[in-house]
């Protein structure tokens, strides 16, 4: 938008001491005038000052194992004053296990056996778990038909004609399910406990209770921490229900939690935090993560999930890749180098025009105090442009240190 500007501006300039310089002086004059502000006023300099950063900054970047997918992102991470994230495989590691089993008209194994028939086709990793223990106990898995999976809420099946459903209580309870006092209790001491509680409903009876839990990442809690001590405010998406998100929120230090929440809501809530000025950054490692990450102003992949590889002509790439999450905070200390450097290259070129068009333009009058040639304006621009790439080089100071 910048070089846009400029340039329009360098036209207009040329095209209007060129006709004056026509008219007060002669054609030869008017055609070195034009040349002279065309080339003083030229907005390369502008160009290379970004191209130039970027280029560097990328190349920092990429050899410290962050991989760039969207240079531009460099600039926008230095706005970023909030931070937000996942619960699953984010707060925890990731190992999820099957604590407790709560049936209710049917025996635990049934109940297993019938969450994992429903299960067995999800891609959620809480199915994937359950699915695995029915299997590791060497219970039967039944056929299941007119399989569907609702992102964040759960998944559904018929099995021997009767419609099975398994997955966020709420979503089951809005199906018309009805669920004993009993196993609502239940719900409530499970997630206040920090477990994840699947409910699981045979037509329209809710039959048990199927809870997983996994344990806090140290890395992330140690994360979030630094997070605040460097003034990013930290907000935490998720699908879990409010008790259990609070209870495993509780031990890290989020400024906002917002609970049962389906991809789609993830979404609206960071389009709604941007229209009130948040710059917001979001890391995340998994498939359903992916509408969250696209509603960021920088969307950032942590490469420990379930996220498969992206086609290099994919339109679904992050902006940028991290193995690990400490690598944010170097992500974030090259970006603002690049910041400060492509705000050197900036004055650089406003100083190369402020000096060069005013003498361009003096050459349509009708005594110029100086002949300022064309080759001049040149002149002026290649030494901006050369001071400029050696500026732009100091992003490799960077590079040398860390190695």
């Amino acid at each position: 938008m910048r070089v846009k500007l400029f340039f329009l501006l360098d036209m207009l300039a040329t095209s209007i001491f060129s006709v004056y310089a026509f008219f007060l002086r002669d054609d030869e004059v008017a055609i070195m005038t034009g040349l002279a502000i065309f080339i003083a006023f030229s907005p390369i300099c502008l160009w290379l000052s970004r191209v130039l950063v970027l280029h560097f900054a990328k190349k920092v970047l990429q050899s410290d194992n962050i991989k760039v997918n969207n240079s531009d992102a460099i600039i926008t991470m230095t706005k970023i004053n909030t931070v937000a994230t996942p619960m699953n495989r984010f707060l925890t590691n990731g190992e999820y296990f099957v604590t407790d089993l709560f049936p209710e008209g049917l025996s635990q194994n049934a109940l297993l056996s019938t969450a994992a028939s429903v299960e067995q086709n999800a891609h959620h990793a809480f199915a994937r778990i359950i699915y695995n223990t029915a299997i590791g106990r060497d219970l039967p898995v039944q056929e299941a038909v007119a399989f569907n999976e609702i992102p964040s809420r759960g998944a559904e099946a018929l099995i021997n004609n009767t419609p099975v459903r398994i997955g966020n209580p709420q979503w089951i309870k809005d199906q018309d399910v009805s669920i004993s006092a009993q196993l609502w209790t239940k719900l409530d001491q499970l997630a206040v406990h920090g477990k994840t509680p699947l409910l699981l409903s045979m037509g329209s009876t809710a039959r048990g209770i199927v809870a997983l839990k996994d344990e806090i990442n140290p890395e992330t809690q140690s994360f979030v921490s630094i997070l605040k001590r460097n003034n990013l405010s930290t907000i935490l998406l998720t699908a879990s229900n409010k008790r259990t998100a609070k209870n495993i929120a509780k031990d890290f230090e989020f400024d906002e939690v917002k609970t049962d929440l389906t991809p789609k809501d993830k979404s609206r809530e960071l389009q709604m935090l941007r229209a009130k000025g948040k710059k917001i950054a979001v890391i995340a490692n998994e498939f359903h993560d992916l509408p969250m990450l696209f509603a960021a102003d920088v969307s950032i992949l942590l490469k420990d999930g379930s996220m498969p590889p992206v086609a290099d002509d994919s339109d679904a790439k992050m902006d940028f890749e991290i193995l690990k999450l400490d690598k944010f905070l170097t992500l974030r200390e090259i970006c603002q180098h690049a910041k400060h450097l492509l705000n050197i290259n900036y004055r650089i070129s406003y100083a190369t025009i402020l000096i060069l068009v005013p003498l361009s333009m003096s050459m349509a009058m009708e005594n110029p105090p100086l002949e300022f040639h064309p080759f001049m304006s040149l002149s002026g621009v290649i030494i901006s442009a050369l001071a400029i790439f050696v500026n732009s080089m100091r992003m490799n100071k960077l590079k040398q240190n860390a190695q």
